[in-house]
């Protein structure tokens, strides 16, 4: 399932609250195929949160051409923080160079809790970047929402998610160029 909804979490605040519609922060677009791998990873992980990078074109429409499931290393409780590797980040960014893409993104879940940004969220994040957000929970329901983090508020905006269901829409895939 996908909410998209007009929302701003600071990291002073657990909940998001309403934001006026002129603060959207434009669109995050993923194939059908790219979600399900997402939302499969959160599935597959739970009760501990999944995490992975997304790969593609930014702007203020990021156009998502790949995901990679990343592995979760943090040391401060899985079921509640991620990490992921700087050098696999550095390794994906490289691969996507060859098709034109970066890393325009990372994506993580939040086992039995609301897709939004989280105080600990908010107090890591990276400007510009988009995160998707999959809320999963024992019975594998799951729910994503987008945001961008702006360090000027220092809040997370929502991004509206569109999803294409055109699978040449995800064309470029890093897993080949990454030997998995």
């Amino acid at each position: 399932m996908i909410r998209c909804e007009e929302r701003v979490v600071s990291a002073t605040e657990d909940a998001p609250q309403a934001e006026p519609q002129e603060q959207r922060a434009g669109v995050c677009v993923v194939s059908a195929d790219q979600l399900a791998q997402i939302e499969d990873h959160a599935k597959a992980t739970y009760p501990d949160e999944c995490c992975g990078v997304l790969i593609g074109t930014p702007g203020e429409r990021v156009v998502v051409a790949s995901v990679h499931a990343a592995t979760n290393r943090s040391v401060d409780g899985k079921r509640d923080r991620y990490e992921i590797d700087p050098e696999e980040i550095l390794h994906l960014a490289h691969a996507g160079e060859k098709e034109e893409h970066e890393v325009v993104g990372f994506y993580h879940s939040h086992p039995d809790h609301p897709p939004a940004p989280s105080p600990t969220d908010v107090a890591r994040a990276w400007p510009a970047y988009a995160y998707l957000i999959i809320a999963v929970d024992a019975r594998e329901r799951a729910e994503t929402r987008a945001w961008v983090y702006d360090e000027d508020s220092k809040r997370f905006h929502e991004q509206a998610i569109v999803v294409e269901h055109d699978p040449s829409s995800a064309s470029y895939n890093l897993a080949s160029d990454l030997g998995n």
